[in-house]
């Protein structure tokens, strides 16, 4: 294996290490509930503490790494993942496990920042397929973490997945600092300053394509994001499968990710980021709307449920990928900013669904169909609106 095939296999454990985070532990959070005496729910807000710290540190550690260099900033975020993760084995309530949650995003923030603006470094003008491989990362994770998460629960009680993402961190940690070396020559000492930093967000934002494919991510992820926190509810609570069932269908239902992510590296050169962008979020909102129109029809069915979201999920797969890179692309001068932001609305999203979700929650599957609707609905609006205005800006500056 030569060195480039080594670092992208690293970066996409990298990019996998907040997925597998969450994936791992979501078969597991009655158990959790139970095993801390917790009220029925009260996992959910481990959830979104995760997701909030995880992309709220991006803002931070992204452009941080244009400064002092991506090799200190993964290192020392992937340490704090080792450490957060440890405490919420020892936790022995609920807030305390939320605590762990809110410093393990934080830590695992700097894998997927870090190895999307590595990807800029090392690949340059072939970043956009290298980045829609180390996402396949991630979205393997979405896929077979549920799997791997419901067996460990059934097997070992819900420390059982937790000390899994242990153990995963740590493999991810001795690899970094092994293999990797700085890949950023040209360190910003400004960059990352927090005088300069909101102007030079507000400076990515100004472009009408950045603005336009951060808010369709935000929209689409926090569409998936409704499914993945309300699905155990669901599958198990309403349709009595088992933890280890529930993983098995969920992981089914969303593997369409991984053929949507392996559809953009295909084409990505050849049709460019946007217009993946914009075949996704269709397939997104076909989905979404399937789901609603089916429960609404026939009921709530394990089939009738799953195979509508395989085309969010097959969207989804194209849309990230796509979205990421054609921010990133253009900024490679600020490839740590540029990740830190779509990563940000990557997790903005979730983190919107997830207090929506939580606060609708009635016993029924129909809070998470509507917010999966709500948010997809969102950002095919928002992709169609700015995406048009963007084109007429470049006409009228073209005449």
């Amino acid at each position: 294996m030569n060195p480039s095939r080594l670092l992208l296999v690293i970066l996409m454990v990298l990019t996998a290490l907040g997925e597998i985070s969450t994936q791992l532990i979501i078969p597991a959070l009655g158990s959790i509930e139970q095993g801390l005496g917790a009220a029925h729910g009260a996992s959910l807000a481990a959830l979104s503490a995760f997701v909030a710290a995880f992309g709220v540190g991006q803002l931070l550690l992204g452009p941080l790494s244009d400064r002092v260099g991506r090799r200190p900033v993964l290192i020392g975020g992937l340490s704090l993942y080792l450490a957060a993760t440890a405490w919420m084995l020892l936790a022995d309530d609920m807030g305390g496990f939320v605590i762990g949650r809110v410093l393990q995003g934080l830590g695992a923030c700097a894998a997927l920042v870090l190895a999307r603006a590595i990807v800029r470094d090392v690949w340059r003008a072939q970043a956009a397929p290298a980045l829609a491989l180390t996402v396949i990362g991630m979205l393997s994770a979405i896929a077979l973490a549920p799997m791997v998460g419901g067996l460990l629960t059934q097997w070992g009680g819900w420390h059982a997945p937790i000390l899994a993402s242990l153990t995963v961190g740590t493999i991810a940690l001795l690899a970094v600092l092994a293999f990797y070396r700085e890949s950023n020559p040209s360190l910003d000492p400004k960059a990352g300053h927090p005088a300069t930093l909101a102007r030079d967000y507000f400076d990515l934002l100004k472009q009408p394509t950045s603005r336009a494919l951060a808010l369709t991510l935000a929209g689409t992820y926090g569409g998936m994001f409704a499914v993945v926190a309300g699905s155990s509810a669901v599958y198990i609570g309403l349709l009595g499968l088992n933890s280890a069932q529930y993983g098995l269908a969920f992981g089914a239902t969303i593997s369409g990710l991984i053929g949507g992510a392996l559809f953009a590296r295909r084409k990505i050169m050849q049709l460019g980021p946007q217009r993946i962008v914009g075949i996704g979020v269709s397939l997104v909102v076909t989905g979404a709307t399937l789901t609603a129109l089916v429960h609404a029809g026939l009921g709530l069915s394990v089939l009738g449920l799953s195979l509508p979201q395989v085309l969010v999920t097959l969207g989804g797969g194209m849309l990230i990928p796509a979205s990421v890179a054609g921010v990133v692309m253009p900024n490679a001068h600020r490839a740590g900013l540029a990740a830190g932001l779509m990563g940000f609305a990557q997790m903005l999203g979730a983190t919107l669904s997830g207090l929506l979700l939580g606060a609708l929650q009635d016993g029924t599957a129909w809070p998470m169909i509507g917010v999966q609707g709500l948010f997809a609905f969102a950002a095919i609006s928002a992709f169609v609106l700015l995406t048009r205005k963007a084109r007429s800006a470049a006409v009228s500056a073209a005449g």
